[in-house]
């Protein structure tokens, strides 16, 4: 029986659907994001960054392949390398985050097979730190890794491969995994169906793969047990750490542990994509700074562990100039420069420079998302309603930046529709924004910038 308390109300089924005020532009929706950023996570392909036109960013994407990607005629890439935003004093949106997650995607489709010809295995995590300075300590770095590589499933594909390579699963099961591992050869009670026993055979034999090779005891017990999925390894082993082992461990755990792991699984190399590295630096105090970068020497380059000796991690950092200001002189102090150059005249040969788009990218990068939210398959490749000065001069205004690009058209979609638009043109644009501009005025900067430095940091070769 159900209350007739309106507290205990719940929502139709079906939620009951108005006039779709896009559709006199044959769209389905609003086409664009109202904010200019993206959500890798998110459900909605505006948002999440699944929208991408490769095409407008191709001499970064070569660059990033050149300097990170393991081919036969390059198989040992840099371990570190720098993307650049170059539009940093404009704030955010040039679309460096979209383009991190679409090599992400890239890689993780096959791990990395058509990328470098069939000679690798690879993975790629998306690390962001997050905004409330608990990234400072490189320990704390190393657990927000770890945490994005449960979460993003790729401890739980290493322990699939361990399973799968255990020899205690028969060919003839191993063909029936099909493409959803977790519900196959990630699921205990698949597997006893197959006549494949789990807790009593398949988990001994993957822990003992793992401390063969030198796994930690603990770790390879809890992936053994647990590592199948993430929801059970984040339960079972991350949320019963204290902060105390994860000051002496996560470095450990990390660089020399999991590299093991990955190693034990086939995998080749990882690649580190770590987006926003200002949100580790600016809270930093000079000491901390000084022994965030000690570290990753110490892990990347000399210290004892299964990295260094490797060199199995690769890591992309996400900089801006003023960061790069920060940074450099303790770069330069622990003898980081010699190797991986963040300042000087060798500085372009590790970066990769992520600058606003050009006028000519309007066109194309509008019309992915207009024809994503077409109703009429006809109708693709039209930029109805809008016209090319349009675009072009949207794209003028808020200074080459796509992410802004598009929050600007969502405003300029909604007031078109309240307003009866038939053709958006330059003009409608343009008053969009005077009246909501998404960037400072020319006078205005975004950021504080800091004092000039006597040398050029950013000097091309």
């Amino acid at each position: 029986m159900t209350s007739s308390n309106p507290l205990f109300r719940r929502a139709p089924a079906t939620p009951a659907t108005g006039v779709n005020p896009f559709e006199r532009y044959g769209l389905k929706q609003n086409p664009f994001p109202n904010l200019p950023g993206v959500v890798p996570d998110n459900d909605d392909p505006r948002v999440n960054g699944s929208i991408y036109q490769a095409d407008l960013r191709r001499i970064e994407e070569e660059k990033f392949e050149r300097l990170l990607i393991p081919t036969p005629a390059h198989p040992t890439p840099n371990p570190i390398a720098f993307l650049m935003d170059c539009a940093t004093r404009f704030g955010r949106g040039v679309g460096k985050t979209a383009f991190l997650n679409h090599q992400r995607q890239r890689i993780m489709a096959d791990l990395g097979n058509q990328l470098t010809q069939g000679s690798h295995i690879l993975f790629a995590p998306y690390v962001l730190p997050p905004t409330n300075g608990r990234c400072r300590k490189f320990w704390q770095f190393c657990r927000q890794v770890i945490e994005n590589l449960t979460e993003q499933g790729i401890l739980a594909q290493a322990v699939w491969r361990l399973r799968a390579f255990s020899g205690r699963i028969p060919d003839t099961v191993l063909a029936q995994t099909g493409d959803d591992l977790q519900a196959t050869i990630g699921n205990a009670d698949w597997l006893a169906q197959q006549g494949v026993g789990t807790e009593f055979d398949l988990v001994p034999a993957v822990r003992r793969m793992l401390t063969s090779v030198g796994v930690d005891e603990l770790l390879a017990s809890a992936l053994a047990h647990y590592g199948h999925t993430a929801e059970e390894f984040r339960f079972a082993f991350l949320q019963s750490q204290t902060e105390h082992a994860w000051r002496q461990r996560g470095g450990p755990w990390l660089f020399d542990d999991l590299v093991r792991v990955f190693r034990r699984a086939e995998f080749t190399r990882g690649l580190l994509l770590v987006d926003d590295f200002e949100r580790i630096v600016v809270p930093q105090t000079a000491r901390e700074r000084l022994s965030f970068v000690e570290d990753i020497r110490y892990y990347f380059i000399e210290g004892p562990f299964e990295n260094a000796r490797s060199q199995f991690y690769s890591a992309l950092w996400t900089i801006h100039p003023y960061v790069q200001e920060l940074l450099v002189s303790f770069w330069q102090q622990v003898g980081l420069g010699r190797f991986f150059p963040l300042g000087g005249e060798m500085a372009s040969e590790q970066t990769i420079d992520f600058r606003p788009l050009e006028a000519q990218a309007a066109v194309p990068l509008i019309l992915a998302y207009l024809d994503r939210s077409r109703l009429v398959e006809k109708d693709r490749g039209q930029l109805r309603p809008f016209d090319q000065d349009g675009v072009v001069e949207g794209l003028r205004l808020v200074k080459g930046l796509p992410g802004h690009l598009l929050a600007l058209l969502s405003r300029v979609m909604e007031h078109a529709v309240r307003e009866g638009w038939s053709v958006i043109d330059r003009e409608h644009i343009g008053a969009v924004y005077k009246e909501e501009p998404s960037l400072p005025r020319q006078d205005e900067d975004a950021r504080p910038e800091l004092a000039p430095t006597k040398v050029d940091l950013r000097a091309e070769g």
